[in-house]
């Protein structure tokens, strides 16, 4: 098991001014989410203590099995208080479903994104008004 967990590609991060944005897998480990806690932690406190996150959901969630990305966006809860909004960009629409429940859940403005809205995703995070989808 030890060599698996090696061959795992860990999570990506990096910040933008007050924009963090984080490439991660549907399932991880829980290494794999602790060790993106505390990068988010950094990243939160280089950017002065808020910021606004976007993630890419790195594969597709498959239909029916919300726990996978609830698992992994468990973190983020740790974080809330310092998140403004976030928004997840993502392959398959019945994500939108799952983000929306987690948003409910979580306290933290969220909005989901298709991978080709990925503009309008940034756009949103800086404060811009979008036209509805």
């Amino acid at each position: 098991m030890v060599s698996a967990v090696k061959q795992l590609k860990p999570p990506e991060i990096r910040r933008f001014g007050t924009i963090v944005t984080v490439n991660f897998f549907d399932r991880m480990l829980d290494a794999q989410t602790r060790r993106l806690s505390r990068m988010l932690g950094r990243a939160i406190a280089e950017a002065g203590g808020s910021v606004r996150l976007l993630l890419s959901v790195a594969s597709v969630i498959p239909s029916g099995s919300p726990e996978a990305l609830f698992d992994s966006l468990q973190f983020l809860k740790i974080h809330a208080e310092h998140i403004d909004r976030i928004a997840i960009v993502g392959y398959n629409p019945t994500q939108r479903t799952y983000v929306g429940l987690f948003s409910l859940f979580s306290g933290i403005e969220i909005e989901y994104f298709e991978a080709a809205e990925t503009s309008d995703a940034v756009r949103w995070l800086q404060g811009q008004t979008l036209k509805l989808r």
